[in-house]
């Protein structure tokens, strides 16, 4: 008997990649920003999307949400693909172990806040300002590596926090065959 070999990605999450991706993308690309103070960085809605497409769709999904995510980041496009590809794939592989560890929907919503405050302030955060210094230092201002990260991650608070209520609530009320994994 032939073992049948399972794609990479099948047709239902290269469309759902595709979708959260390209919303990610087209958000970016309205300009659609918010300053963050005390830095010359600014940030935009696109998160829900990377946040909830790369998490139904898995790492191969995140890889092409986190792309499709930052590639058109005016001026520092890589550092934003660094930051949202490793974000997407790290949401991809989490929110499986989540998703299969909890039962009850509750703690699968607790295990979600938490991955999604994760996914900003250890993971994009983190890694933008490492793509800054990278790729991009003369946009650093001349800040060191540390200030510039605590100036991001403060800036980045209000943006988290909505972030997080906002996908919470939409994976809380999603069916349940709509907020499985589909990897």
């Amino acid at each position: 008997m032939e073992e049948v070999k399972k794609p990479l990605l099948t047709p239902r999450q290269i469309g759902m990649a595709a979708a959260f991706g390209g919303a990610a993308l087209a958000i970016v690309l309205a300009g659609i920003t918010i300053p963050i103070p005390g830095t010359v960085v600014v940030t935009d809605p696109r998160e829900p999307f990377t946040t909830i497409g790369s998490s139904l769709t898995g790492p191969i999904g995140g890889l092409v949400i986190g792309f499709l995510a930052g590639i058109a980041e005016p001026g520092i496009p890589w550092a934003s693909l660094l930051a949202h590809i490793i974000g997407c794939v790290y949401m991809g592989f989490a929110y499986k172990f989540v998703y299969t560890l909890f039962k009850a929907l509750w703690l699968k919503l607790v295990g979600w806040a938490i991955l999604v405050l994760i996914y900003y302030f250890v993971v994009v955060v983190p890694l933008f300002v490492v793509g800054i210094w990278i790729f991009y230092p003369a946009e650093t201002g001349g800040e060191a590596f540390l200030p510039l990260l605590v100036a991001l991650e403060v800036g980045a608070l209000p943006e988290a926090v909505l972030t997080t209520i906002f996908t919470t609530i939409i994976m809380g009320i999603l069916p349940e065959r709509f907020r499985r994994p589909v990897w």
